[in-house]
């Protein structure tokens, strides 16, 4: 028994030492692990201009967790990020490579809980805070990568995210007429959620799933989009010259531009280089349900309520070289409102008057009030169709129009326009407008003036 006992002490013994020694150790690397994830965080917060206002970090390799108390960054007064009661996750393969090279692997395998992240507008006043916050990052990137955001396109990267809860927080909401509660209903969204997917051999981010949901919203989102590593303008020696030459070549291309074009996207630019959208293809719908928004009397309204409100898109557009503009490849559209009441208060309702040389709102009390209005278009380069309806206390108007979009100005190849004033006030105006036009609007047999156009823009043709 006694010999028992004696081997079982050398034994406990034994094993207290090892527990000792594996916390010992743990403390020494928690403790290196900490403080160069501070000094990382500080050298790529200053080479990307930001100021690092808080830190607090606590690393436990034993159990393969990094946590951050407070992190919280300003850039320049227009932006700040903060991460509170974030618990990072990385795999037994990160940690040994960072216990023998003192660095983490460049693919990494990444999961993340955050309390609350907050990411501040402070020029635009906008404030966003995600609670609750489920991570998950596959992919490829070292800390020098982080100093030098152009180097991130050269691997893989695959990102998860799904939030409990967000809050969107605008400061002057009630002066538009929403009081506390309801900005809280609307603004509230539960189950935030998107996944983002970059593939670096073809330079294409997929993000799938954007999800914003609540009583009031529900919009989601679907895109993917090219992008291209380019060298910068900027960067060049003789700026002057550069310069010169540039205005040029835009003069020359400009005659090779379409209505359907616009300048190029810069999503980021260094001195050398820059990256620019290449190719985007999208589609989201968005349904608004006017019952959970109540909008009491302000400056701008008296009344400002709708009953539904939808919006269904699928587009797809891709940068010219030649020209450095877009080009629409394709742009379908579905608009939808129903029950849309607006009455405007007394300074607005001036301006309509005014601009209407003093025939609408005539009392200085604006209303509209639209039961249906639909609008659908259909393009495909460079050749579209549109159609809208319109039922109104005002007039009542349908359009059906066919347009090409192949030259720099839109032309139209055929238009047929027909409405009918409904109050007094708008059957003046339509009497006005037949004196500037210097004829008068063919009718039908039910009351409806009718219009119909073709050719460019700038130079239609009425029949």
């Amino acid at each position: 028994m006694k010999k028992f006992l004696k081997k079982a002490s050398v034994y406990l013994l034994l094993l207290l030492l090892i527990a000792a020694g594996v916390f010992s150790l743990n403390y020494f690397l928690g403790h290196r692990l900490t403080s160069d994830l501070e000094n990382e965080i500080e050298e790529i917060a200053a080479e990307n201009n930001y100021q690092l206002r808080y830190l607090s970090i606590k690393s436990n390799p034993l159990l393969r967790r990094v946590d951050i108390d407070t992190l919280s960054l300003l850039k320049n007064n227009e932006q700040s990020y903060e991460i509170n009661g974030a618990k990072i996750e990385f795999s037994w393969q990160q940690i040994f490579n960072y216990i023998k090279e003192r660095e983490f692997l460049t693919k990494k395998d990444i999961k993340a809980d955050i309390d609350k992240f907050s990411f501040y507008d402070l020029q635009r006043n906008n404030h966003f805070d995600f609670f609750n916050t489920e991570l998950s990052y596959q992919g490829g990137f070292n800390s020098e990568d982080l100093k030098k955001p152009l180097e991130l396109i050269k691997n893989d990267h695959k990102l998860t995210v799904l939030s409990e809860e967000l809050n969107y927080d605008y400061p002057f909401y009630r002066s538009y007429g929403i009081d506390k509660n309801n900005w809280e209903q609307i603004s509230t969204f539960n189950n935030f959620a998107f996944a983002a997917d970059y593939q670096s051999q073809n330079n294409r981010l997929l993000i799938n799933d954007f999800m914003l949901k609540n009583e009031f919203i529900d919009y989601e989102l679907n895109f993917e989009t090219v992008i291209e590593r380019r060298l910068n303008d900027t960067g060049a020696t003789n700026l002057e010259t550069k310069a010169e030459d540039s205005k040029n070549q835009r003069a020359e291309d400009t005659s090779n531009k379409t209505a359907a074009d616009f300048e190029e996207i810069v999503i980021y630019s260094d001195q050398a280089e820059k990256i620019v959208l290449q190719e985007l293809k999208s589609n989201y719908s968005l349904a608004l349900n006017g019952e959970f928004l109540n909008i009491s009397k302000n400056d701008f309204f008296n009344k400002f309520s709708f009953a539904e409100l939808n919006l269904d898109s699928d587009f797809e557009m891709y940068l010219n070289s030649k020209n450095s503009s877009y080009q629409f490849q394709k742009f379908d559209l579905d608009f939808d409102l129903s029950d849309f009441q607006l009455g405007l208060q007394e300074n607005l309702s001036q301006r309509v008057n005014e601009s209407s040389f003093g025939i609408l709102a005539q009392n200085k009390q604006f209303q509209l009030n639209i039961d249906s209005l639909n609008y659908q278009q259909n393009y495909s380069h460079p050749q579209g169709k549109s159609q809208l309806n319109l039922k109104s206390n005002l007039i009542d108007a349908d359009l059906n129009a066919e347009f090409n979009l192949n030259n720099e100005i839109p032309y139209i190849s055929n238009s047929l326009l027909k409405f009918k004033s409904k109050n007094q006030s708008v059957e003046q105006l339509l009497l006005f407008a037949q004196l500037l036009y210097g004829d008068s609007f063919k009718q039908d047999d039910e009351g409806y003036y009718y219009i119909e156009s073709w050719g460019s823009l700038d130079n239609l043709k009425f029949e």
